[in-house]
């Protein structure tokens, strides 16, 4: 038996023991950490509980508002329907009353066929009978009795139709006077333009006015000058015109197609001093002038009538 079979008996022969168990070792947290961890899950416990009746708070007050919403949408909706409804019951009523107008007037106009019908038939038969001389006579009494009636009427109206003609002929010359007048007006004011800048400083050192010069840099953009707003909408460099709306006062008038160098007058502020407003050139996406502001405001008012 060789060595290697030696070995094999030797430990088959031996039992085997199993190792020693390590001792365990004993699990130990301290008393303040629990309590700081449990302390910390009371506040996260709290600090959730309070997230959470927040967020319920504005969804509630979310669902509130808009509850109040659709209520006044709803009132909204019902005062509209019932204007609607008294909206159709005013166009039934008119379409009512047409309808008995055009009855009426058919039923006038059949009356006056009829009464016309039954007196040609009565003038026929009273020919057809051959009436007695004074009939007759009576007759022609009568009608020349009518036609000199008719002839005073018209005799009348030529009377009114040249009253008429002459109230027409001084009406002319009043509108005639008042175009010249208005021509006047336009000249002078014309005569007060300036268009360009040595014109301009002859019209400051007249001091009736205060000149401020201005450029409205681009189309549809809101500009300040003084306490004046003005938006250019649309320009026309080739023929020289524009488009300005100009906010006074809480209102916007709107100068369409203005020409350059032509003066734009308006009413500002509750005492109504007028200011003028001109444009001296006009380009693409620009336009340029001046604003003339009376320095005497109070002499310059035009206070409405009371």
């Amino acid at each position: 038996m060789d060595d290697k079979d030696s070995m094999e008996s030797y430990l088959i022969g031996r039992k085997t023991e199993p190792p020693a168990a390590a001792p365990a070792r004993a699990s130990v947290i301290p008393e303040w950490l629990k309590t700081a961890l449990l302390l910390v899950l009371v506040l996260l416990a709290g600090y959730l509980l309070y997230d959470s009746y927040s967020y319920q708070k504005a969804i509630r007050e979310q669902m509130t508002s808009l509850k109040e919403r659709l209520e006044s949408l709803e009132k909204q909706t019902l005062e509209g329907a019932r204007a609607l409804s008294d909206l159709r019951g005013d166009i039934t009523e008119a379409r009512q009353a047409v309808g008995s107008t055009k009855a009426e007037l058919k039923k006038t106009a059949q009356q006056i066929q009829l009464e016309s019908e039954r007196t040609r038939t009565e003038l026929g038969q009273a020919i057809a009978s051959k009436a007695d001389q004074r009939t007759v006579q009576a007759i022609k009494q009568e009608t020349e009795t009518k036609i000199g009636q008719v002839s005073s009427e018209v005799g009348g109206v030529k009377t009114e139709v040249g009253a008429v003609k002459s109230d027409l002929a001084s009406t002319k010359r009043d509108l005639e006077g008042t175009q010249r007048q208005l021509i006047d007006v336009k000249e002078s004011l014309t005569a007060a333009v300036a268009k360009n800048a040595a014109e301009l400083e002859a019209l400051r050192r007249k001091g009736e006015h205060d000149y401020i010069e201005f450029t409205v840099p681009k189309r549809n953009v809101l500009t300040k000058v003084e306490d004046i707003r003005l938006i250019l909408t649309k320009t026309d460099p080739k023929k020289g015109k524009y488009t300005v709306q100009i906010v006074v006062d809480d209102n916007k008038l709107e100068k369409k197609d203005r020409t350059v160098n032509e003066p734009i007058q308006f009413l500002v502020g509750r005492n109504r001093v007028r200011y003028e407003l001109v444009f001296n050139w006009v380009q693409k996406d620009s336009a340029g002038g001046y604003l003339a502001i009376p320095k005497e405001k109070a002499a310059a008012a035009e206070r409405a009538n009371p």
